[in-house]
């Protein structure tokens, strides 16, 4: 039920990984591995709005994913000055 479902919102898994792991090979350039991390969610996101792009749920999860590189970087910086 779970893979009919989303496949019926972002196709068929072999497209959608395919897209997202070409994606994510270029994210996996950023040094640091938490940004990277985020950046490679954000890559599975956009691999997903490309096979349905109103689909506004995949929209809010990259600027939720956008939000904690922000809180990343800010609580690394508090860090430093501790």
């Amino acid at each position: 039920t779970v893979t009919q479902e989303r496949g019926a919102v972002y196709g068929h898994p072999l497209d959608d990984f395919r897209r997202a792991n070409a994606l994510t090979l270029v994210a996996a350039e950023c040094p640091h591995p938490e940004v990277r991390h985020a950046l490679q969610m954000i890559c599975v996101k956009i691999a997903r709005l490309i096979q349905t792009p109103s689909h506004t749920d995949s929209i809010i999860d990259i600027a939720g994913y956008a939000r904690t590189c922000v809180m990343i970087l800010d609580e690394e910086e508090r860090n430093e000055e501790s």
